[in-house]
């Protein structure tokens, strides 16, 4: 389907600005207001989706305050609870969703921090996910949320799109507390 309101090449470049340049998305929205509702379908990638994978709080907040229609997986990650609370409530197997790329939405709730989504997604059948999902705590330096990872069976050892370890990137982004928790689960 073609969006005449900005070629596709506009709105693939917005969707790449909201992974991590709120600048460009602010001056890029304010130009065309209509990017706001950017999808790559190959890519399976919203602006909002774009932002919700990378822990983009701000981006996120952005695009939603310009009239995105907030997602399953983005709700996650800005910590949401009621929202996912009411998706799970209507349909459990939403808990083994995902977001853009097919990220899953326990990843997008290790990063918001919030152990209790945690916990409505473990309730609702998604523990296998949540296993996979320590990055997303670790690369937001959600502490609480990496421990009650760990004490559910996730890894260390788990590796990310970089083919880094938790235990990598937390050194790498020099997180002294995240670093100390991880090696207790090292031993």
């Amino acid at each position: 389907m073609t969006n005449t309101l900005y070629t596709r090449e506009e709105g693939n470049q917005f969707i790449i600005d909201c992974h991590f340049d709120l600048e460009a998305v602010r001056n890029k929205a304010a130009a065309n207001p209509a990017l706001v509702g950017a999808f790559n379908e190959e890519m399976n990638e919203s602006a909002l989706g774009a932002a919700g994978h990378m822990g983009r709080r701000d981006i996120a907040e952005f695009l939603l305050a310009q009239g995105a229609e907030l997602e399953l997986a983005a709700a996650a990650m800005l910590g949401r609870i009621e929202v996912v609370q009411a998706a799970l409530a209507e349909d459990p197997a939403k808990a083994n969703s995902g977001g853009a790329h097919g990220i899953p939405l326990a990843f997008h709730a290790a990063m918001s921090g919030e152990v209790v989504l945690l916990e409505l997604l473990w309730e609702a059948g998604a523990q296998e996910a949540l296993k996979t999902s320590l990055h997303g705590a670790v690369w937001h330096n959600r502490l609480a949320a990496a421990r009650w990872l760990l004490e559910h069976g996730a890894s260390v050892e788990e590796k990310d799109y970089r083919g880094k370890s938790t235990l990598q990137a937390a050194e790498e982004n020099e997180l002294t507390e995240m670093l100390a928790l991880l090696r207790e689960y090292a031993e």
